[in-house]
């Protein structure tokens, strides 16, 4: 391998030993995968049964209010229940693709 080439290679990985803040900084703005956007919570599913009315009353919702998912009717319920919800998670993923 040509040194220039190996040269380069080294330069883009981040030393084995702990370094300054400023460096640290700097080396994971360009390592991490998205260096501009909030790094995702995980989350978790729950299942609950619900009559088969209360489905098609939801789904009718969804359909007249575009931008508007199960999960976002069920966080403002638990909002109303004083849980604390972010507005971040009130918001249709699929519109910020």
């Amino acid at each position: 391998m040509n040194s220039k080439k190996l040269d380069s290679i080294l330069k883009n990985i981040p030393p084995a030993t702990i370094a300054d803040e400023k460096k640290l900084d700097a080396m994971q703005h360009v390592f991490s995968a998205t260096p501009n956007k909030t790094i995702q919570e995980k989350t978790e599913r729950i299942v609950a049964e619900i009559p088969q009315v209360l489905k098609e009353e939801i789904k009718n919702y969804i359909d007249k209010n575009k931008g508007i998912t199960e999960r976002i009717i069920i966080l403002k319920a638990l909002k109303l229940f004083g849980f604390h919800i972010n507005d971040d998670w009130l918001v249709d993923k699929r519109s910020t693709r």
